[in-house]
């Protein structure tokens, strides 16, 4: 047993006071007369003997009220109970979740700077001589080697307040990989959370009882929250001077209805349309925005709402690009398709090329954004597995059936005549190609047709089928790209696509589909890769990442893949926003960066739930405090939770307790 106020046991020399009252009586005696007190003498040496038990009863109780008092007040606790934050080879690693939903507000100040007051005071009561590491989101390398007690005064004073979130398996094997790098035997762990429930992931998770871990569940005033979630393009084609829709979906985490919530939608600095949204209590509503792009190229565009205290994720930046000109490539040992070189040679949107698949320009084929395969392009395996690479790096690739070739994806030629039956009008393929089909339209006839070999691609989906229910349209999803088949060539002894009203809109449609688009948006602590299609960006110079205000600067590692090049990322960014990618002074690619809208869900796990998850893992958990207790001293606080000092006034009360009745009823 040890003591929190040990000098409080100086009040057992108190003891001393029962004794000398009873060794010293300083009650005067009355004398009483007797004429005979013979028959007096058996009866005075019973009661000496009866008043000397009793007293000395008496005396042992209020000894022990005494000492039970200064017990108390000396606050008495199991050794095993204290941290070993004065061992020496025990590491004192500080915790403080910097995610965005630490901002929240708790009493006056936000929950983050609640959590850096408490850790200051907490490891300005440590021992100097220990060493600490200050483990936050933001993982700077900096922090995890072993500090002395200012030096972490000061990480904790300058640490960054804004990071991605970070689960609870990885915090962990991070401080075991820093023990382990280190040397320490053991290490105390002390957590200041919000604990949300995205946080609390225990995947894989090996408990190390040499770790202790004391938790400060922080709570915030504002439960309530209000985000803008995603942000996605109706048709993933942007047309130059037509008109384009955004959708915005925002949700409402608050038990309160929203009605007419202003949502703006600006486009370069500059506002573009604006509307309002209504939204049910915990729930969530889309609203669709026009605009018009009168010129080609990046244009850096956020959509954003008013919510206050939570305010991170009330903005959801991209990026909206406008290619000028589509590449497409028709492999053809002849001259090509006549009725595709109508349809693109002589558009200005497309640069369009025949090309000998055995004489394939490879630099011109990974620029490129549409793969036509000619039914008499007949090619090897090489060459198909050229075109499937090229499909997963984003492109769009269409294959036509050939009457003899083994490597087509189309064989068992019928010449029966038959007409498209049915069209798979509701997937997002068609969304903008027409509205409704009448019962009377006018489709495709074939006259001839192969059956289209399914099982060559993963994710097959019949687009256009006909009438003896085989396919004439497929779609194949392989990568970031898609390989779209058909039953017939383009031959009027084949069918009458080429006539037909549909003809020109869905080739239109897979040209503008393919293409290693820009993405429009990525996600801090998520996306770690920017890939790049324009190689001769990088045939030399230094590339670098820049923010927008050009205060920040990152060299990221280059590699190049499938024809593409691709930016990793070694370190986090450092907020929200658009950066650039540059070589030299010329600006490669703008990209759009947004915080992670895991953090906006208003779901946090209480001080018990938290307990029961550590402990269902078997982890060594000290303590889980409240969150009002981390105001206070936190080892003192530790201790005092401790209940034997009750021990010691129950003790107290039934000794006077005894005392009372021996000298009340003992006569």
């Amino acid at each position: 047993m040890s003591f929190l106020y040990p000098n409080m046991l100086f009040g057992l020399f108190a003891l001393a006071i029962p004794i000398i009252i009873h060794l010293f009586n300083f009650r005067r005696h009355k004398i009483v007369y007797f004429s005979n007190t013979a028959t007096l003498k058996t009866i005075e040496q019973e009661n000496a003997k009866t008043k000397k038990l009793k007293y000395i009863i008496a005396l042992i109780m209020r000894m022990l009220f005494i000492a039970g008092l200064v017990f108390a007040f000396a606050y008495p606790y199991n050794p095993e109970q204290k941290l070993k934050t004065d061992d020496t080879d025990n590491l004192v690693a500080v915790y403080i979740d910097n995610s965005m939903s630490m901002h929240s507000q708790s009493s006056e100040v936000s929950l983050i700077e609640d959590a850096r007051s408490s850790a200051r005071a907490l490891v300005s009561n440590i021992s100097p001589s220990q060493r600490f590491v200050l483990l936050t989101n933001s993982r700077q390398l900096d922090n995890e080697y072993p500090m002395n007690q200012d030096e972490m005064l000061m990480s904790i004073d300058a640490m960054q307040t804004e990071a991605s979130p970070l689960t609870f398996n990885n915090l962990y094997e991070n401080l075991q990989m820093i023990m382990k790098r280190n040397g320490f035997k053991s290490a105390s762990l002390f957590m200041y959370s919000d604990f949300q429930e995205n946080m609390m992931n225990m995947e894989g998770l090996v408990a190390d009882s040499a770790i202790q871990l004391v938790v400060m569940p922080l709570v915030s005033d504002y439960q309530q929250n209000i985000y803008i979630d995603t942000v996605w393009l109706s048709s993933p084609i942007l047309q130059k001077d037509l008109a384009n829709e955004i959708n915005v979906r925002v949700v409402n985490e608050s038990d309160k209805n929203i009605n007419g919530l202003p949502v703006n939608f600006e486009i370069d600095g500059k506002s573009v349309a604006f509307n309002t949204i209504d939204i049910h209590a915990n729930g969530k509503n889309e609203v669709a925005m026009q605009f018009v792009l009168t010129d080609s190229g990046e244009k850096t565009a956020s959509v954003s709402i008013n919510d206050y205290p939570i305010t991170f994720d009330d903005t959801y930046n991209f990026v909206l690009s406008v290619r000028p000109i589509i590449k497409i490539v028709e492999l053809s040992t002849g001259t090509g398709d006549l009725a595709i070189k109508a349809l693109f040679e002589n558009d200005s949107l497309f640069d369009y090329h025949v090309m000998n698949p055995y004489r394939i320009d490879q630099q011109y084929l990974s620029d490129c954004q549409m793969v036509i395969v000619d039914g008499d392009a007949k090619l090897n395996e090489t060459m198909w597995q050229k075109i499937i690479d090229f499909a997963k790096d984003g492109g769009s690739v269409v294959v036509f059936p050939s009457e003899n070739s083994e490597r087509s994806v189309n064989s068992e030629i019928s010449n029966d005549t038959l007409s498209v039956s049915a069209i798979a009008s509701q997937h997002e393929f068609f969304s903008d190609i027409f509205v409704s089909i009448p019962h009377n339209a006018d489709l495709p006839k074939v006259y001839k047709h192969a059956q289209i070999d399914k099982m060559r691609f993963y994710n097959t989906l019949i687009l256009m089928s006909l009438q003896n229910g085989t396919s004439f349209f497929t779609l194949s999803k392989i990568g970031s790209g898609n390989i779209f088949c058909f039953a017939s060539q383009l031959g009027n002894d084949w069918t009458n696509f080429t006539d037909n009203s549909l003809f020109v809109p869905i080739m239109y449609k897979i040209a503008m589909l393919g293409g290693q688009m820009n993405r429009m948006s990525y996600t801090l602590g998520v996306d770690k890769d920017i890939a790049i299609n324009d190689l001769t960006a990088f045939s030399e110079g230094d590339i670098r990442i820049r923010d927008a205000k050009g205060s920040f600067e990152m060299i990221p590692m280059v590699e190049m893949r499938s024809n593409r090049a691709l930016l990793r990322l070694y370190d986090e960014l450092p907020g929200a926003g658009f950066y650039t990618i540059n070589k030299g002074d010329e600006v490669v690619e703008t990209t759009a960066w947004n915080d992670n809208r895991k953090e906006s869900k208003m779901k946090f796990l209480d001080r018990e739930e938290v307990d029961k998850i550590l402990k269902d893992n078997r982890l060594n958990v000290h303590s889980v405090l409240k969150a009002d207790e981390i105001h206070f001293g936190i080892m003192e606080t530790m201790i005092r939770r401790s209940m034997m000092w009750k021990s010691f006034i129950i003790l107290s009360l039934i000794t006077m307790l005894i005392e009372i009745l021996v000298l009340r009823f003992w006569k």
